[in-house]
């Protein structure tokens, strides 16, 4: 059996999600309401012994009859109900995605993998390619507290004491005022940094995120200021990071270091299986990584699926866009390089 799972039937594709061997905040409803690129869909594939589910966004290729299809920010990919799938049940997964992108007039199809999960690229396997972009830190929060420390780098460590030293404290915040507060440093930050416009979220994001989705928000405080903060996410025994920020005039401090060990020790406490911290900018090897590195040498891969379902489509929106030259770009798919 095939299913299209719309939204506005939000119960039913979490009930769908949580039956899954593994899944993330990333796969839910809630995290998917938050997108506005498209529109959102579950894919869903059951068979008595198997169940494959792939939350996708369906994007019209603007000024053309096509579409394609994309996932959200952050990791996601399609997930199964047990750990190895039989083989007859990946086939009909397979053909029925098939029939969808062909029904949708379909050019392309990308998502982001889930580093933390092994079976998403043997869902794949066969269309398209799976493409290693680079790797992501995680904590093995099944580790004893000291194994956990003597993964920091000495540098951190000292860089904790002295934030403590210095009496910066760290508190999880709820309430509206302390949000603005978040938003109003994320946003400075982003200023600085030059950020494309898909990062300057409405402040509606972070309300949503944090009534309707598991997240907690840590801050940072000194002498009273808040001078930073970080918007992490508590699901399926996965801790990590979504937002974080710190207020430029503190940079040089670095609180997020004092901020991350304390929602290590509180995930820790809570007995989370993982604080996964992701890599860099678009996973690039970049100081975001240099940054994540220093509190684990544990690493996963990062990849990304990449499938061009009407290669003659494809070849005729590349042309269009650059008629001339076709840029050297690994970005894709390529007709949608800005």
């Amino acid at each position: 059996m095939f299913q299209i799972v719309s939204l506005d039937q939000k119960d039913q594709w979490n009930a769908i999600v949580r039956c899954m061997n593994q899944y993330d905040f990333y796969h839910l409803a809630e995290y998917h309401q938050l997108e506005y690129a498209g529109q959102s869909l579950l894919l869903y594939y059951s068979s008595e012994k198997t169940s494959i589910a792939f939350p996708v966004i369906l994007r019209p290729i603007e000024g053309t009859q096509y579409k394609d299809i994309t996932s959200v920010y952050g990791y996601a990919g399609p997930l199964s109900s047990c750990e190895n799938p039989d083989e007859q049940a990946l086939k009909n997964f397979q053909k029925e995605l098939l029939h969808f992108l062909d029904s949708n007039k379909i050019v392309s199809a990308f998502a982001r993998l889930h580093p933390l999960f092994n079976d998403q690229q043997l869902l794949l396997s066969g269309l398209g390619e799976v493409i290693h972009t680079n790797q992501t830190v995680g904590i093995d929060l099944n580790l004893p507290e000291q194994e956990l420390k003597r993964q920091y780098t000495h540098s951190l460590q000292n860089q904790i004491n002295q934030l403590k030293r210095r009496n910066i404290l760290v508190e999880e915040v709820k309430t509206p005022e302390k949000i603005d507060l978040f938003i109003e440093i994320y946003k400075e930050n982003m200023r600085r940094v030059n950020a494309s416009e898909m990062y300057f979220f409405p402040n509606d994001y972070f309300y949503r995120f944090m009534e309707e989705l598991p997240a907690s928000l840590f801050l940072a405080y000194y002498e009273g200021q808040v001078i930073g903060g970080s918007l992490f996410t508590r699901c399926n025994g996965i801790v990590q990071p979504h937002l974080s920020a710190t207020r430029n005039e503190y940079l040089r401090w670095s609180p997020l270091k004092l901020v991350w060990d304390c929602i290590r020790k509180d995930a820790l406490e809570k007995n989370e299986k993982w604080l996964h911290l992701g890599g860099g900018v678009g996973g690039a090897d970049d100081s975001l990584f240099q940054f994540k590195a220093q509190f684990s040498n544990l690493r996963f891969s990062f990849k990304t699926w990449r499938y061009i379902h009407n290669q003659e489509a494809y070849a005729q929106l590349i042309s269009q866009k650059y008629p001339n030259r076709i840029p050297q770009s690994s970005f894709f798919p390529l007709y949608r390089l800005e």
